[in-house]
């Protein structure tokens, strides 16, 4: 990872009068470059580790694991008349309300503008590239940020999640200006800051989403359920993420199989030594509760039906072809603004237009199903395509 050899060493916040300097120097600020780093990968309730701040001639890293109370960070963080540039803001702003109970208002996702603005890659180390000649070294996406000390160079790769953050939303603002965007990048970035994040809360029918799980007959299925409810149980206890307990591989494989004791389970892969010592007995018990209780495809839970999703079940031969007819138009649009599909309209809001079939502007604000800027700049060729399929 090459780090400009300009930079000033990043400033490490990890004692109270360190945290009250920054805020000082903070409060004088006009904008804020804002990230957050968290140990999810390595534990089974993550927590925020490392919070990166950067103004024009500093970037401060605050250490929350050795911070009694950080709360004097809120009032800046919500200070309407202070701007936070994030990249890929919505996790972050979930975290900062789950763990601190932080809410992000005035903010800027470079990530959302890169999208917005057609840019080739959205990824952070992209642009830095693009921009700035700037290498990160993307291991450190999967670093452990809850270990103590961090070491030099994963110091150098949060200070850079940030450092460049505020030159880039100022060649960002210049775009979505000069190409008319700001009114989507202002709906995009108001929808950012009503993220929250609450406590982990496990789906005990998650299973239902894994790859795979339609290739299993039904008493496959029911030992799935009763595999992934174990696995749950033995990562909390480990306080573990629950993919390093056992992998979904390994318990679709499992599943499939259906092994009857300890040497059949070496036989199924993913499943290691180690695992079938420490949980072959819980895995067999499962198996065989689960083969007893089998699932058929019809027993899965569905996602409640809102108004921006594909309705359930077959939809009409009408709304299918208004779909169809919606679809390629979008497709078009995006192809025309050098944008991908779903920056223009997501598939789920075209099948909403599509059930509706509005005949006037006021129709395609009804239910919210399409912001002001969505009407503004497409009301009038959405109404064209519904006519024409009429």
């Amino acid at each position: 990872m090459a780090v400009p050899q300009s930079l000033q060493p990043p400033i490490w916040v990890d004692t109270e009068p360190g945290f009250r300097a920054m805020l000082a120097h903070l409060r004088g600020e006009r904008a804020l470059a804002v990230d957050t780093e968290s140990n999810s990968l390595y534990v089974y309730t993550e927590q925020v580790c490392l919070i990166q701040i950067s103004v024009p001639g500093a970037d401060y890293l605050v250490d929350p694991l050795s911070l009694d109370d950080l709360s004097d960070l809120g009032p800046l963080l919500a200070d309407r008349d202070v701007l936070k540039v994030f990249h890929g803001a919505e996790y972050d702003a979930s975290v900062l309300h789950r763990d601190f109970g932080f809410t992000v208002s005035s903010l800027f996702d470079t990530m959302w503008a890169s999208r917005i603005l057609g840019s080739p890659a959205h990824v952070l180390a992209a642009l830095l590239k693009a921009h700035f000649g700037v290498h990160l070294n993307k291991k450190y996406q999967r670093a452990n940020w809850g270990v103590r000390p961090l070491p030099a160079p994963q110091l150098d790769y949060a200070r850079l999640d940030t450092h460049f953050l505020l030159q880039l939303q100022e060649i960002q603002s210049r775009e979505l200006d000069a190409r008319n965007r700001w009114p989507q990048a202002r709906h995009r970035f108001a929808k950012v800051t009503r993220a929250r994040g609450g406590p982990k809360q496990f789906d005990p029918d998650g299973f239902w989403r894994m790859s795979g799980v339609r290739d299993l007959d039904a008493a496959g299925r029911g030992v799935l359920r009763e595999l992934y409810l174990l696995r749950d149980r033995l990562a909390r206890s480990e306080n573990r993420p629950p993919f390093r307990v056992i992998s979904n591989q390994a318990l679709l494989g499992l599943s499939e199989q259906r092994p009857q004791g300890r040497r059949e389970l070496h036989q199924v892969k993913g499943i290691s030594q180690r695992i079938v010592g420490r949980y072959g007995r819980g895995l067999l018990a499962a198996i065989r509760q689960g083969a007893g209780q089998p699932l058929t495809w019809d027993d899965r839970v569905r996602p409640a039906n809102g108004s921006h999703r594909k309705p359930n079940g077959r939809p009409s031969a009408a709304c299918q072809a208004r779909f169809e007819a919606l679809r390629a138009w979008r497709n078009a649009a995006a192809g025309e603004r050098g944008v991908e599909p779903d920056i223009v309209l997501t598939n789920n809001t075209l099948w909403a237009i599509a059930c509706q079939n509005p005949t006037c502007r006021a129709e395609l604000s009804e239910n919210d199903v399409l912001a002001r800027w969505q009407v503004n700049e497409f009301g009038d060729d959405l109404l064209a395509v519904m006519r024409k399929k009429r």
